[in-house]
């Protein structure tokens, strides 16, 4: 059963597929802290209003993953911020994150060399996204 994009259910999903990744859980064994991550509306993709997704990642395990407001994600150490357009790319393994932090079309507030330490990290977190149901609210 598919869950919609970045809502309740999906991010549920999202923290099962961390928890069972022996791959993240040895990526991320000493990555202490949380990241928000910010889905810019895009109305003519049908997401009318930003979104977002709070994970508090801990030693290589998902200690919450919710969906919430932008501001409730902003909150978050790292904060990525990019267009929903950009966020599926990236859930489809089309776009790295790293590379498009670097580029611009992914936006950083935290410490990115911090970040880039944990690139194979960061490169597990999209796998386990590659590996949920989901529902794309434009319909691809």
């Amino acid at each position: 059963m598919s869950n919609p994009a970045f809502g309740p259910e999906w991010a549920q999903d999202f923290k099962q597929a961390v928890n069972s990744s022996p791959s993240y859980k040895q990526a991320a064994a000493s990555w202490e802290g949380s990241v928000g991550l910010v889905v810019l509306a895009e109305p003519d993709k049908n997401v009318p209003k930003d979104l977002g997704i709070f994970l508090d990642l801990w030693h290589g395990e998902a200690r919450e993953v919710r969906s919430t407001t932008r501001d409730d994600s902003e909150t978050a150490q790292y904060v990525i911020t990019g267009a929903y357009s950009r966020w599926k790319r990236v859930a489809n393994k089309q776009l790295d994150p790293i590379k498009a932090i670097m580029t611009g079309q992914l936006k950083l507030k935290g410490n990115f060399p911090m970040l880039v330490r944990y690139t194979k990290a960061s490169k597990e977190l999209v796998e386990c996204t590659t590996r949920l149901d989901v529902e794309w609210p434009d319909g691809d």
